[in-house]
């Protein structure tokens, strides 16, 4: 096994953090992505970004 210095330690837990705290923020626009490719139910339009807007 390697062993790492503190400093080395250190650098690779500041992507991991940065993972940490861009993950939750990806999840909503990824479900909202999922919803216009999987479109609207049988017999209902396709949701458009207009429509959504507008109410």
């Amino acid at each position: 096994m390697v062993k790492l210095s503190k400093e080395a330690k250190q650098r690779l837990q500041q992507p991991f953090k940065g993972a940490q705290f861009v993950t939750p923020w990806n999840l909503i626009p990824l479900m909202i992505c999922l919803g216009f490719r999987r479109g609207a139910d049988p017999g209902m339009s396709k949701p458009t970004l207009f429509s959504l807007l507008k109410g």
